[in-house]
């Protein structure tokens, strides 16, 4: 299990919650994990290099003037 702890709650001089503030927040976090996820999606993947040719495929890769 893991443990959380309970995140500060913000309040206005007459104890009321300050919700401006924390929808502020809110809005911050989730255009942040949107452009986190748009990112990751839209990053290309690292070219794989091309596998190493052996034996006879070899030989023909480099041209008649190997053989």
């Amino acid at each position: 299990m893991t443990n959380h702890t309970a995140p500060q709650i913000r309040r206005r001089p007459d104890g009321s919650i300050d919700t401006t503030y924390h929808m502020a927040q809110g809005r911050m976090l989730r255009s942040k994990a949107a452009h986190d996820m748009a990112a990751a999606v839209t990053t290309p993947a690292p070219a794989k290099p091309a596998p190493r040719r052996t034996g006879f495929s070899a030989l023909l890769a480099r041209g008649p003037r190997a053989i």
